[in-house]
Protein backbone atom coordinates (compact mmCIF):
# COMPACT_ATOMS: atom_id res chain seq x y z
CA UNK A 1 0.00 0.00 0.00
CA UNK A 2 1.25 3.47 -0.81
CA UNK A 3 1.90 6.02 1.92
CA UNK A 4 -1.07 8.11 3.05
CA UNK A 5 0.88 11.12 4.31
CA UNK A 6 0.79 13.15 1.10
CA UNK A 7 -0.75 16.58 0.85
CA UNK A 8 -3.81 16.44 -1.37
CA UNK A 9 -3.69 19.33 -3.82
CA UNK A 10 -7.20 20.46 -4.82
CA UNK A 11 -8.75 18.45 -1.98
CA UNK A 12 -9.08 21.06 0.72
CA UNK A 13 -12.77 21.24 1.60
CA UNK A 14 -14.21 18.39 3.68
CA UNK A 15 -17.13 16.77 1.92
CA UNK A 16 -16.28 18.29 -1.45
CA UNK A 17 -15.77 16.04 -4.46
CA UNK A 18 -12.69 16.14 -6.68
CA UNK A 19 -13.44 14.48 -10.00
CA UNK A 20 -10.53 15.52 -12.18
CA UNK A 21 -8.36 18.47 -13.05
CA UNK A 22 -10.44 21.62 -13.54
CA UNK A 23 -11.37 22.09 -17.18
CA UNK A 24 -11.03 18.41 -18.09
CA UNK A 25 -14.06 16.47 -19.27
CA UNK A 26 -15.40 13.81 -16.93
CA UNK A 27 -14.77 10.21 -17.95
CA UNK A 28 -17.27 7.46 -17.16
CA UNK A 29 -16.58 3.97 -15.88
CA UNK A 30 -18.00 2.60 -19.11
CA UNK A 31 -15.42 4.53 -21.13
CA UNK A 32 -12.55 3.22 -19.03
CA UNK A 33 -13.80 -0.35 -19.37
CA UNK A 34 -14.68 -0.17 -23.06
CA UNK A 35 -11.45 -1.94 -24.05
CA UNK A 36 -12.32 -5.00 -22.00
CA UNK A 37 -9.94 -6.88 -19.73
CA UNK A 38 -6.19 -6.40 -19.83
CA UNK A 39 -5.52 -9.84 -21.41
CA UNK A 40 -8.00 -8.96 -24.17
CA UNK A 41 -6.26 -5.63 -24.73
CA UNK A 42 -2.84 -7.27 -24.72
CA UNK A 43 -3.93 -9.80 -27.33
CA UNK A 44 -5.26 -7.06 -29.61
CA UNK A 45 -2.03 -5.08 -29.23
CA UNK A 46 0.11 -8.12 -30.08
CA UNK A 47 -1.97 -8.96 -33.13
CA UNK A 48 -1.62 -5.45 -34.55
CA UNK A 49 2.12 -6.03 -35.07
CA UNK A 50 3.45 -9.49 -34.27
CA UNK A 51 7.03 -8.41 -34.96
CA UNK A 52 6.94 -5.45 -32.57
CA UNK A 53 9.56 -5.56 -29.79
CA UNK A 54 7.73 -5.64 -26.46
CA UNK A 55 10.11 -6.67 -23.67
CA UNK A 56 13.89 -6.51 -23.37
CA UNK A 57 16.16 -8.09 -20.79
CA UNK A 58 19.92 -8.49 -20.63
CA UNK A 59 19.46 -12.27 -20.56
CA UNK A 60 17.19 -12.56 -23.61
CA UNK A 61 17.40 -9.35 -25.61
CA UNK A 62 14.15 -8.28 -27.26
CA UNK A 63 11.05 -10.48 -27.12
CA UNK A 64 8.48 -9.73 -29.80
CA UNK A 65 4.70 -9.58 -29.54
CA UNK A 66 4.34 -12.92 -31.32
CA UNK A 67 6.89 -14.59 -29.04
CA UNK A 68 5.17 -13.24 -25.95
CA UNK A 69 1.80 -14.40 -27.21
CA UNK A 70 3.03 -17.92 -28.06
CA UNK A 71 5.16 -18.35 -24.95
CA UNK A 72 2.39 -17.25 -22.58
CA UNK A 73 -0.09 -19.60 -24.29
CA UNK A 74 2.38 -22.48 -23.95
CA UNK A 75 2.94 -21.76 -20.24
CA UNK A 76 -0.82 -21.51 -19.69
CA UNK A 77 -1.11 -24.97 -21.23
CA UNK A 78 1.54 -26.40 -18.91
CA UNK A 79 -0.08 -24.83 -15.87
CA UNK A 80 -3.46 -26.26 -16.86
CA UNK A 81 -1.87 -29.67 -17.41
CA UNK A 82 -0.54 -29.46 -13.83
CA UNK A 83 -4.12 -29.20 -12.61
CA UNK A 84 -4.69 -25.44 -12.28
CA UNK A 85 -8.11 -24.18 -13.34
CA UNK A 86 -9.71 -20.78 -13.93
CA UNK A 87 -10.34 -19.10 -10.58
CA UNK A 88 -7.57 -20.99 -8.81
CA UNK A 89 -4.98 -18.89 -6.99
CA UNK A 90 -1.30 -18.95 -7.94
CA UNK A 91 1.27 -17.40 -5.61
CA UNK A 92 4.09 -15.74 -7.58
CA UNK A 93 7.36 -14.57 -6.01
CA UNK A 94 10.51 -14.20 -8.10
CA UNK A 95 13.07 -11.68 -9.28
CA UNK A 96 12.33 -9.66 -12.41
CA UNK A 97 12.85 -11.68 -15.59
CA UNK A 98 11.16 -12.32 -18.92
CA UNK A 99 10.25 -15.81 -17.65
CA UNK A 100 8.46 -14.29 -14.67
CA UNK A 101 6.56 -11.90 -16.94
CA UNK A 102 5.55 -14.75 -19.26
CA UNK A 103 4.31 -16.81 -16.31
CA UNK A 104 2.31 -13.86 -14.97
CA UNK A 105 0.76 -13.16 -18.37
CA UNK A 106 -0.09 -16.86 -18.74
CA UNK A 107 -1.92 -16.84 -15.41
CA UNK A 108 -3.87 -13.71 -16.32
CA UNK A 109 -4.78 -15.04 -19.77
CA UNK A 110 -5.98 -18.36 -18.34
CA UNK A 111 -8.14 -16.76 -15.67
CA UNK A 112 -5.98 -17.83 -12.73
CA UNK A 113 -5.84 -15.42 -9.79
CA UNK A 114 -2.30 -14.13 -9.21
CA UNK A 115 -1.05 -13.62 -5.64
CA UNK A 116 2.18 -11.56 -5.84
CA UNK A 117 4.53 -12.02 -2.88
CA UNK A 118 7.51 -9.91 -1.90
CA UNK A 119 10.75 -11.74 -2.66
CA UNK A 120 12.07 -10.64 0.77
CA UNK A 121 9.29 -12.47 2.62
CA UNK A 122 10.57 -15.20 4.90
CA UNK A 123 8.76 -18.28 6.15
CA UNK A 124 6.40 -16.45 8.53
CA UNK A 125 5.16 -13.94 5.93
CA UNK A 126 4.87 -16.58 3.21
CA UNK A 127 3.06 -18.86 5.63
CA UNK A 128 0.43 -16.18 6.25
CA UNK A 129 -0.14 -15.67 2.52
CA UNK A 130 -0.39 -19.41 1.93
CA UNK A 131 -2.90 -19.86 4.74
CA UNK A 132 -5.02 -16.87 3.76
CA UNK A 133 -5.02 -17.13 -0.05
CA UNK A 134 -5.00 -20.95 -0.25
CA UNK A 135 -3.16 -21.13 -3.57
CA UNK A 136 -3.18 -24.25 -5.71
CA UNK A 137 0.31 -23.48 -7.04
CA UNK A 138 3.34 -21.30 -6.36
CA UNK A 139 5.89 -19.95 -8.85
CA UNK A 140 9.17 -19.34 -6.99
CA UNK A 141 12.80 -18.87 -7.99
CA UNK A 142 14.39 -19.66 -4.61
CA UNK A 143 14.68 -23.37 -3.67
CA UNK A 144 14.75 -22.59 0.05
CA UNK A 145 11.53 -20.58 -0.10
CA UNK A 146 10.00 -23.25 -2.32
CA UNK A 147 10.79 -25.75 0.42
CA UNK A 148 9.11 -23.58 3.07
CA UNK A 149 5.97 -23.30 0.94
CA UNK A 150 5.86 -27.02 0.21
CA UNK A 151 6.25 -27.80 3.91
CA UNK A 152 3.48 -25.35 4.84
CA UNK A 153 1.05 -26.62 2.22
CA UNK A 154 1.77 -30.18 1.13
CA UNK A 155 -0.69 -30.15 -1.76
CA UNK A 156 0.95 -27.09 -3.34
CA UNK A 157 2.21 -27.38 -6.91
CA UNK A 158 5.62 -25.66 -6.82
CA UNK A 159 7.13 -24.42 -10.07
CA UNK A 160 10.02 -22.25 -11.22
CA UNK A 161 9.36 -19.15 -13.34
CA UNK A 162 10.34 -21.10 -16.48
CA UNK A 163 7.36 -23.44 -15.79
CA UNK A 164 8.96 -26.51 -17.29
CA UNK A 165 6.76 -29.46 -18.17
CA UNK A 166 5.11 -31.31 -21.02
CA UNK A 167 3.37 -29.11 -23.53
CA UNK A 168 -0.41 -29.28 -23.49
CA UNK A 169 -3.16 -27.37 -25.28
CA UNK A 170 -3.87 -24.15 -23.40
CA UNK A 171 -7.20 -23.61 -21.67
CA UNK A 172 -9.52 -20.89 -23.01
CA UNK A 173 -7.44 -17.72 -23.06
CA UNK A 174 -8.39 -14.07 -22.57
CA UNK A 175 -11.93 -15.15 -21.68
CA UNK A 176 -12.32 -13.91 -18.08
CA UNK A 177 -14.96 -11.27 -17.51
CA UNK A 178 -14.42 -7.84 -16.02
CA UNK A 179 -16.01 -8.91 -12.72
CA UNK A 180 -13.77 -11.97 -12.31
CA UNK A 181 -10.98 -11.79 -9.72
CA UNK A 182 -7.56 -11.33 -11.33
CA UNK A 183 -5.13 -10.55 -8.53
CA UNK A 184 -4.96 -10.57 -4.74
CA UNK A 185 -2.64 -7.83 -3.55
CA UNK A 186 -1.60 -8.07 0.08
CA UNK A 187 -1.30 -4.87 2.11
CA UNK A 188 1.86 -3.99 4.00
CA UNK A 189 0.39 -5.09 7.33
CA UNK A 190 1.39 -1.97 9.27
CA UNK A 191 -1.68 -2.24 11.54
CA UNK A 192 -1.89 -6.04 11.73
CA UNK A 193 -1.58 -9.07 9.49
CA UNK A 194 -1.45 -8.21 5.76
CA UNK A 195 -4.90 -8.33 4.18
CA UNK A 196 -5.57 -9.63 0.69
CA UNK A 197 -7.28 -7.05 -1.52
CA UNK A 198 -9.18 -8.91 -4.23
CA UNK A 199 -8.79 -6.95 -7.47
CA UNK A 200 -10.95 -7.79 -10.46
CA UNK A 201 -10.03 -7.68 -14.13
CA UNK A 202 -12.18 -4.55 -14.31
CA UNK A 203 -10.27 -2.87 -11.49
CA UNK A 204 -6.94 -3.50 -13.22
CA UNK A 205 -8.19 -2.48 -16.67
CA UNK A 206 -9.84 0.76 -15.55
CA UNK A 207 -6.76 1.90 -13.64
CA UNK A 208 -4.52 1.39 -16.65
CA UNK A 209 -7.01 3.13 -18.95
CA UNK A 210 -7.05 6.16 -16.64
CA UNK A 211 -3.25 6.38 -16.62
CA UNK A 212 -3.14 5.99 -20.39
CA UNK A 213 -5.27 9.10 -20.73
CA UNK A 214 -3.66 11.11 -17.93
CA UNK A 215 -0.04 10.48 -18.90
CA UNK A 216 -0.51 10.49 -22.71
CA UNK A 217 0.85 6.93 -22.70
CA UNK A 218 1.11 5.56 -26.25
CA UNK A 219 2.47 2.75 -28.37
CA UNK A 220 5.57 4.89 -29.03
CA UNK A 221 6.61 4.85 -25.36
CA UNK A 222 9.37 2.66 -23.96
CA UNK A 223 9.63 2.26 -20.18
CA UNK A 224 12.73 1.48 -18.15
CA UNK A 225 11.18 -0.93 -15.65
CA UNK A 226 13.34 -1.75 -12.63
CA UNK A 227 10.57 -1.76 -10.04
CA UNK A 228 9.85 -5.20 -8.51
CA UNK A 229 7.00 -7.07 -10.14
CA UNK A 230 5.52 -8.19 -6.81
CA UNK A 231 4.31 -4.62 -6.14
CA UNK A 232 1.38 -2.78 -7.73
CA UNK A 233 3.71 0.01 -8.88
CA UNK A 234 5.88 -2.22 -11.04
CA UNK A 235 3.26 -4.82 -11.93
CA UNK A 236 -0.09 -3.04 -12.07
CA UNK A 237 1.24 0.21 -13.50
CA UNK A 238 4.54 -0.46 -15.27
CA UNK A 239 4.01 -3.90 -16.82
CA UNK A 240 0.23 -3.94 -17.24
CA UNK A 241 0.21 -0.43 -18.70
CA UNK A 242 3.02 -1.07 -21.15
CA UNK A 243 1.32 -4.17 -22.54
CA UNK A 244 -2.10 -2.50 -22.73
CA UNK A 245 -1.00 0.53 -24.75
CA UNK A 246 1.10 -1.62 -27.07
CA UNK A 247 4.35 -0.01 -25.95
CA UNK A 248 7.58 -1.64 -24.83
CA UNK A 249 9.64 -2.01 -21.68
CA UNK A 250 13.30 -2.52 -20.81
CA UNK A 251 13.11 -4.95 -17.89
CA UNK A 252 15.89 -4.69 -15.33
CA UNK A 253 16.38 -7.12 -12.46
CA UNK A 254 17.01 -4.32 -9.96
CA UNK A 255 17.72 -0.61 -9.69
CA UNK A 256 21.22 0.67 -10.40
CA UNK A 257 21.88 4.26 -11.50
CA UNK A 258 24.30 3.44 -14.30
CA UNK A 259 22.32 0.44 -15.52
CA UNK A 260 19.15 2.53 -15.70
CA UNK A 261 20.79 5.42 -17.54
CA UNK A 262 22.70 3.11 -19.89
CA UNK A 263 19.52 1.22 -20.73
CA UNK A 264 17.66 4.47 -21.34
CA UNK A 265 20.33 5.66 -23.77
CA UNK A 266 20.92 2.36 -25.56
CA UNK A 267 17.23 1.47 -25.94
CA UNK A 268 15.87 4.99 -26.55
CA UNK A 269 13.56 4.90 -23.55
CA UNK A 270 10.92 7.59 -23.01
CA UNK A 271 9.55 6.72 -19.55
CA UNK A 272 10.93 6.02 -16.10
CA UNK A 273 8.84 5.04 -13.07
CA UNK A 274 10.60 5.05 -9.70
CA UNK A 275 10.34 5.55 -5.95
CA UNK A 276 11.86 8.46 -4.01
CA UNK A 277 14.96 6.50 -2.92
CA UNK A 278 15.75 5.85 -6.60
CA UNK A 279 15.41 9.53 -7.45
CA UNK A 280 17.60 10.44 -4.49
CA UNK A 281 20.39 8.25 -5.85
CA UNK A 282 19.87 9.50 -9.39
CA UNK A 283 20.14 13.16 -8.40
CA UNK A 284 23.43 12.48 -6.59
CA UNK A 285 24.94 10.87 -9.69
CA UNK A 286 27.26 12.88 -11.97
CA UNK A 287 25.01 11.59 -14.76
CA UNK A 288 21.83 13.11 -13.29
CA UNK A 289 21.41 15.45 -16.27
CA UNK A 290 20.71 12.40 -18.45
CA UNK A 291 17.23 12.21 -16.91
CA UNK A 292 16.34 14.91 -19.42
CA UNK A 293 16.08 12.25 -22.15
CA UNK A 294 12.83 10.89 -20.68
CA UNK A 295 9.48 12.24 -21.86
CA UNK A 296 8.08 11.53 -18.42
CA UNK A 297 9.44 10.51 -15.01
CA UNK A 298 6.88 9.34 -12.44
CA UNK A 299 7.35 8.88 -8.70
CA UNK A 300 5.14 6.92 -6.32
CA UNK A 301 4.90 4.40 -3.44
CA UNK A 302 6.08 7.04 -0.93
CA UNK A 303 6.12 10.86 -0.76
CA UNK A 304 8.74 12.57 -2.92
CA UNK A 305 10.31 15.32 -0.75
CA UNK A 306 9.73 18.77 -2.20
CA UNK A 307 13.43 19.63 -2.03
CA UNK A 308 14.31 16.49 -3.99
CA UNK A 309 11.68 17.38 -6.59
CA UNK A 310 13.30 20.80 -6.98
CA UNK A 311 16.85 19.45 -7.13
CA UNK A 312 15.87 17.03 -9.89
CA UNK A 313 14.52 19.92 -11.92
CA UNK A 314 17.64 21.99 -11.31
CA UNK A 315 20.09 19.32 -12.46
CA UNK A 316 18.09 17.78 -15.31
CA UNK A 317 15.15 20.02 -16.19
CA UNK A 318 12.92 17.06 -15.33
CA UNK A 319 9.81 17.91 -13.30
CA UNK A 320 8.92 14.54 -11.87
CA UNK A 321 5.20 13.72 -11.93
CA UNK A 322 4.04 12.43 -8.56
CA UNK A 323 0.98 10.22 -8.22
CA UNK A 324 -0.75 8.39 -5.39
CA UNK A 325 -2.56 5.09 -5.10
CA UNK A 326 -2.97 2.12 -2.82
CA UNK A 327 -3.31 -1.62 -3.10
CA UNK A 328 -7.08 -1.55 -2.61
CA UNK A 329 -7.77 1.08 -5.26
CA UNK A 330 -4.77 1.03 -7.59
CA UNK A 331 -4.05 4.56 -8.86
CA UNK A 332 -6.19 7.44 -7.58
CA UNK A 333 -4.64 10.82 -8.27
CA UNK A 334 -1.81 12.32 -10.29
CA UNK A 335 -0.15 15.63 -10.87
CA UNK A 336 -1.07 16.84 -14.36
CA UNK A 337 0.89 15.94 -17.46
CA UNK A 338 0.25 19.41 -18.85
CA UNK A 339 0.56 22.28 -16.42
CA UNK A 340 2.01 22.68 -12.94
CA UNK A 341 3.43 19.62 -11.19
CA UNK A 342 3.43 20.96 -7.67
CA UNK A 343 6.18 19.68 -5.37
CA UNK A 344 4.91 18.03 -2.21
CA UNK A 345 1.48 17.19 -3.65
CA UNK A 346 -0.10 14.32 -5.55
CA UNK A 347 -2.43 16.30 -7.78
CA UNK A 348 -5.94 15.66 -9.03
CA UNK A 349 -8.26 12.68 -9.30
CA UNK A 350 -7.53 10.48 -12.28
CA UNK A 351 -10.14 10.06 -15.03
CA UNK A 352 -13.13 8.09 -13.78
CA UNK A 353 -12.14 8.40 -10.10
CA UNK A 354 -14.35 10.27 -7.62
CA UNK A 355 -12.57 11.56 -4.49
CA UNK A 356 -13.46 13.63 -1.47
CA UNK A 357 -12.19 14.37 2.01
CA UNK A 358 -14.53 12.94 4.65
CA UNK A 359 -17.02 15.44 5.98
CA UNK A 360 -16.97 14.20 9.58
CA UNK A 361 -13.54 15.49 10.53
CA UNK A 362 -11.78 12.10 10.44
CA UNK A 363 -9.31 13.44 7.84
CA UNK A 364 -9.86 10.43 5.60
CA UNK A 365 -9.84 10.27 1.82
CA UNK A 366 -12.97 8.65 0.42
CA UNK A 367 -12.93 7.20 -3.08
CA UNK A 368 -15.20 5.45 -5.55
CA UNK A 369 -14.80 4.31 -9.12
CA UNK A 370 -14.24 1.20 -11.25
CA UNK A 371 -10.71 0.98 -9.82
CA UNK A 372 -11.89 0.28 -6.25
CA UNK A 373 -11.43 -3.29 -5.08
CA UNK A 374 -14.28 -5.68 -4.38
CA UNK A 375 -13.23 -6.49 -0.80
CA UNK A 376 -10.65 -8.28 1.31
CA UNK A 377 -10.27 -12.02 1.07
CA UNK A 378 -11.71 -13.79 4.12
Amino acid sequence: MDDLSYDHQAMTTPGSHVHSRPGEAAVSSAELLAGGTLPARWARAWNRDLDAPVLWSAAEGWVTAEQLQLRSAAVAGRLAAAGIRAGDRVLVSAANSIELVVAHIACMRAGFVVVPANTAYRSEELGHLLKDSEPVAAILDDPERAGWCQAARSSLIVLQPSVEGPDSPPPPLDAAGLAAPALIGYTSGTTGQPKGAVLTHGNLASSVAALERAWRWTIADRLVLCLPLFHIHGLGVGLHGTLAVGGSAVLLERFDVDVVLNAARQQSATLFFGVPTMYSRLVESPRAAELSRFRLCVSGSAPLPADLHQRLEQVSGQRVLERYGMTETLMLVSNPYDGERRAGTVGFALPGVDLRLSADGRNEVEVRGPNVFSGYRN
